[in-house]
């Protein structure tokens, strides 16, 4: 457990692949101090970062977690069941070790490090029946994929268009297709293409009436 707050001193790890074709595994670090000894907490990630120029005989890129990584980080930690509500200038309590918080770093790594894909190919169209709703960086939306209502999560947006991670795969469904999107993967989808959680929630939430 740790206490962070808008000063997060959180690292980024680019290694080398070796299989020499330019591939990064990204892995968090998060350096602290116990007595005289530095230490660091690491958690490696499914995420990988293709770095053209990088070799697997160079040393590990070390990057600062920039303002977006934190901002999106903060947004889903104090979202999730164990989170509290975060004040600017203030503080949290993370449990880096929880399954939870290691799904959110896969996120942002993911947001940070990922190649965003069209979403035209493994989306329907929506039509007027289904509910869009309002939303901003940090939500659980979802998409209604060809193989059904897939859940992912808003990490970045404009005017048109909406980047979204992944949490939930999109198969495959003929031998034509391209390959099939897979947990944070990160896909850029159309704003009207962006639907409410509601259809792929699997429990009851606050606001919902059970009959």
């Amino acid at each position: 457990m740790i206490e962070i707050n808008e000063n997060i001193p959180f690292l980024w790890r680019l290694s080398a692949q070796d299989d020499g074709e330019g591939f990064c595994i990204v892995t968090m670090v998060v350096p602290f101090n116990t007595g005289d000894k530095n230490l660091e907490h690491t958690i490696e990630t499914d995420i990988v970062s293709l770095t053209a120029d990088y070799t697997s005989g160079e040393e590990d890129e070390i990057l600062e977690w920039n303002e977006d990584d934190i901002s999106l980080f903060l947004k889903l930690i104090t979202t999730t069941s164990t989170g509290k509500s975060y004040a600017p200038g203030g503080s949290i309590r993370v449990d880096l070790s929880d399954p939870d918080t290691i799904e959110i770093v896969n996120i942002v790594a993911a947001a940070g490090f990922g190649l965003a894909q069209t979403g035209d190919n493994y989306l329907l169209n929506s039509d007027n029946s289904q509910m869009s709703f309002e939303y901003d960086v940090g939500a659980q939306i979802s998409l209604n994929s060809v193989t059904g209502y897939k859940r992912g999560v808003v990490v970045d947006m404009d005017d048109e268009h909406v980047v979204c991670v992944m949490l939930e795969s999109i198969e495959r469904i003929s031998s034509t297709q391209e390959d099939e999107i897979l947990p944070h993967d990160v896909l850029l989808v159309k704003r009207h293409q962006v639907l409410d959680p509601l259809y792929t929630r699997t429990e009851p939430f606050q606001s919902d009436v059970v009959h």
